[in-house]
């Protein structure tokens, strides 16, 4: 296997830096526990072929689930975790005729390929077929009801769970279910982290709850969980579910392992050349005899970019695999790949989990992945039943300038899973299932049931979630995408996200997939070439009616040519004291850190294609469909504003320290905390603080953001271990040189500023005052957006009055839509983007006056604060619907 690879990296004269060899390892067996050694369960074991001994690990797992524990499975890649809850789940099964087991498996691809194993074990149990079920958003709905009264082994997405099992709590079927529940197995419980693992962690509670309803009282439910090596396993499983566990870890680890190979290759890691460079190398493995290399798995982070990748390849024995697929198109690249018509699959992280494919020997990863968890489940893909070899494509300093070597990089105790169940958009998410499955189940909506671990805060979500409760405004938009289906229209792995469908422009009935809102505006933007399951296709338009949520393609040619989104980002930040996050402020004589509530604007303005840029102020004259499509979020971030010169200012120089610095600290951020790339971003540019006047630019800071609806505060750790993050930029520039993040100068210049931060913090910004009399409203002239179908729209606001409404006036402003004049309320208005501010209106005068304007006060007027006060971050919302003070 190594002389294979070896001779195809001097075939295509490929600079090999570092290589990395993992020995093979010798395995350590122990006997099965007692109560397994006899009975169903040994009579399992003897037909599959365990014998009296098992791995080490798999025997302790095994004895601790016998006594009744919750067990975590916590052991690298090829350790058969899965026959563990497998030998335990027939055991229950075998041994108490009503027994139901419940495994949640994160993917369709792994619940895909697992479910054939499974299989295998019914028949070798002499089980009816019937007695397993696979439910996820690939069976018909008709058909899950019946399934799941019949199975007493149901495989499950968290997805489905969500959208069909908790959505229909009230049915019999799904009762009994619930009741006769004896185990629930997670498998790869580490993937549930960030946005997916909060939803999931409130789904758990909730099915919790619900079991406890209908079996009145939690009764012997056992819960399993496997999870690749992360670190502290117990912490997250106990977060994740609210329950306590056992743990059996890699220190006590028995199975075997065959050698593998890392090997470390010279290549750019994005763009163009990167992707040809993973073509070429894809290429050049099926110009050798398979059975020579066995079978290969390139990964790639980039939807598209795999699309681009195996149009080059060009070879029937290669598919591309991500999400977005429709059942039909996943379910033949899955079957292919196990009966063994595909050669090789290059894959978004889509395939990155517990894939078993023994004759999977070669791995490719298109630069390195963003978190060593994330590298070592790619790499467990290769090398199972014969030597691995595992290939990274980056540049010399892909690893130095991170103050680490490839062997280090690999070696260096990986990254724990994160969750944050404050975020308060999730939490209204769920309180609204909750809600209506309490009411499903005849419980009191309003009460959280005991001997559950709820989040801090939910008890206010589900307050909000209740009807007449009074939520606050910022929650209009979330209730407003959850409608009356809340199970259906929240996702469980996105927050605040609509979706779309991508349907061709003629033909609307078949649909080629769907998209979120956050990914449309970079792949599937009008105008852009976008592909899928290896075709090319032309977005022609975006149709957002309230029964038609979709973006219209047609096909092209396969020369299609490429395009790349003109995106444009503002961040709006508020330094006032209810925006500043938990005190977190430290400042010095040159500038100030905080970690604050932010809102942020995402818009692409146009697409680049060969030869040209296209923008779509110049094409809608032209092609009304081609028109500007942004997304708005508010969500929490670290500013750093520094007012020395080698930072502020307009100077090339201060614009380049500002850029690489912002990158840079995001990029040791996401790598340090293991944050999914698309949950992090930062900016250098288009920063505006947020007064009393609005939006005021500067040219002195930089922002690093949750890029999450609501925010999940990835960024805390970065402002609390500031000093610590630039010192490691210090030492990757030591180490990188020239290509180093941030160059030596200026981490040696942040270092210096960083160390001289210190409390107690900065004063907040003052609100403004406003007389008797008037009102504080958005300036005309103000570029203004609301929500149109859930999309926003952008509007240009007129003069503002006051509409009479029953006993009460409404201020609301003209503007100009489709050709005539139509007035907008007030508090349906986003103060999105920059180009906006606030004015004082006297609305018995007609009067408007700008913030800072003296205004002459009569003797019995009085100044009175602003009502732009609410109970959450003020400074980046809309004020209050005002009346004239009389």
């Amino acid at each position: 296997m190594f002389e294979v690879i070896d001779d195809l990296i001097a075939e295509r004269n490929l600079h090999l830096f570092e290589t990395v060899d993992l020995p093979a390892r010798p395995e350590i067996r122990a006997p099965l526990p007692e109560s397994l050694a006899t009975g169903p369960a040994k009579y399992l074991a003897d037909r599959i072929g365990v014998g009296e001994t098992v791995w080490s690990h798999q025997a302790l797992a095994l004895s601790r689930l016998q006594d009744g524990a919750n067990v975590l499975i916590a052991t690298g890649t090829a350790s058969g975790k899965s026959l563990i809850f497998q030998l335990r789940a027939f055991h229950l099964m075998l041994s108490h005729e009503s027994a139901r087991v419940l495994v949640f498996y994160p993917q369709k691809a792994l619940a895909a390929d697992q479910y054939a194993r499974w299989v295998r074990l019914i028949e070798a149990a002499g089980l009816p077929a019937s007695t397993i079920a696979r439910i996820d958003g690939d069976m018909n709905m008709g058909e899950r009801l019946g399934a799941l009264d019949r199975a007493r082994l149901v495989l499950m997405t968290p997805d489905a769970c969500q959208a069909w099992l908790m959505r229909n709590v009230a049915s019999p079927i799904i009762r009994r279910f619930l009741a006769d529940l004896k185990l629930f197995v997670l498998d790869e419980a580490h993937v549930y982290e960030s946005v997916f693992g909060s939803n999931v962690a409130f789904l758990i509670r909730r099915m919790l709850a619900a079991r406890r309803r209908v079996a009145r009282g939690e009764g012997d439910l056992q819960l399993l969980a496997a999870t690749a090596t992360i670190a502290y396993p117990r912490e997250h499983l106990c977060e994740l579910t609210g329950l306590d566990f056992e743990v059996v870890d890699e220190d006590q680890n028995g199975a075997p392992s065959q050698p593998r190979r890392l090997y470390h290759l010279n290549g750019p890691e994005v763009g163009e050349a990167a992707e040809g460079n993973l073509t070429d190398l894809a290429s050049g493995l099926l110009a050798i005899n398979s059975s020579q290399r066995g079978r290969f798995i390139g990964f790639h982070d980039s939807r598209q970019g795999i699309e681009r990748i195996v149009r080059g390849v060009d070879d029937k024995r290669v598919l591309p695999y991500r999400s977005g697929y429709e059942a039909e198109d996943r379910q033949h690249i899955e079957r292919a790949m196990r009966d063994g018509r595909l050669e090789g699959v290059i894959s978004t992280s889509a395939l990155e989990l517990g894939i078993d494919i023994a004759d999977m020997a070669i791995g490719l990863n298109l630069g390195v992945p963003q978190s060593r968890k994330s590298f070592r489940q790619r790499v467990g893909r290769i090398g199972r039943a014969r030597p691995g070899a595992f290939i990274v494509l980056a540049p010399p300093s892909a690893f130095k300038r991170y103050g680490e070597s490839f062997k280090s990089y690999y070696e260096t105790s990986v990254e724990p899973s994160y969750l944050y169940l404050g975020n308060r958009f999730i939490q209204f998410a769920h309180a609204r299932c909750y809600v209506d499955e309490a009411e499903a189940l005849g419980a009191e909506r309003g009460k959280l049931p005991s001997g559950i671990a709820w989040p801090e805060g939910f008890d206010a979500a589900i307050r909000y979630a209740l009807p007449g409760g009074g939520r606050p405004r910022e929650f209009d938009f979330i209730a407003s995408l959850g409608a009356d289906s809340p199970h259906l229209n929240y996702p469980l792995r996105q927050v605040g996200e609509a979706n779309l469908d991508i349907k061709f422009q003629r033909d609307t009935s078949d649909r080629l997939g769907n998209i979120a809102m956050n990914q449309a505006i970079r792949e599937a933007y009008p105008g852009a070439t976008y592909l899928h399951y290896g075709r090319a296709y032309k977005v022609a338009e975006w149709q957002t009616r309230a029964n038609d949520r979709s973006i219209r393609v047609f096909q092209v040619e396969k020369g299609g040519a490429p395009t790349k989104p003109l995106l444009r980002t503002t961040v709006n930040a508020s330094l006032e004291q209810d925006g500043v996050v938990d005190g977190h402020v430290l400042q010095c004589d040159g500038g100030l850190m905080a970690e604050v509530q932010l809102q942020v604007t995402e818009s692409v303005e146009g697409y680049r294609v060969p030869g040209g840029t296209h923008l779509y102020r110049d094409l809608r004259a032209g092609n009304p469909a081609m028109t500007r499509k942004q997304r708005d979020f508010r969500t929490t971030g670290v500013i750093v504003r520094v007012e020395d010169d080698w930072f502020a200012g307009g100077t090339p120089a201060a614009s380049l320290a500002r850029r690489v610095v912002a990158d840079g600290l995001k990029d040791l951020l996401a790598r340090d905390r293991s944050i999914a790339p698309q949950d992090i971003d930062a900016v250098s540019t288009n920063i505006a603080i947020v007064g009393p006047n609005g939006p005021q630019r500067v040219t002195d800071c930089i922002v690093i953001y949750d890029a999450v609806y609501g925010g999940l505060r990835l960024t805390e750790d970065l402002f609390v271990e500031f000093q610590s993050y630039t010192e490691q930029l210090v030492r990757a520039a030591e180490m990188a040189g020239d290509d180093a993040l941030v160059p030596l100068e200026i981490a040696q210049e942040l270092l210096a500023w960083a160390e001289s931060l210190e409390e107690p913090g900065a004063a907040p910004i003052p609100q403004a005052s406003i007389p008797t009399g008037w009102m504080q409203i958005y300036k005309p002239g103000s570029e203004m957006a609301t929500y149109h179908n859930n999309s926003l729209i952008s509007v240009t606001l007129g003069n503002p009055q006051m509409f009479p409404f029953g006993d009460m006036s409404m201020l609301v402003y003209a503007h100009q839509r489709n050709g005539g004049t139509q007035m907008v309320m007030h508090t349906a208005l986003q103060p999105v983007g920059q180009d906006w501010q606030w004015a004082l209106w006297n609305p018995t005068s007609g009067e408007i006056r700008d913030i800072d304007d003296p205004i002459v006060l009569s003797s019995d007027d009085e100044a009175q604060p602003s009502d732009t006060a609410s109970s959450d971050s003020a400074i980046l919302r809309p004020p209050r619907r005002s009346r004239p003070t009389e």
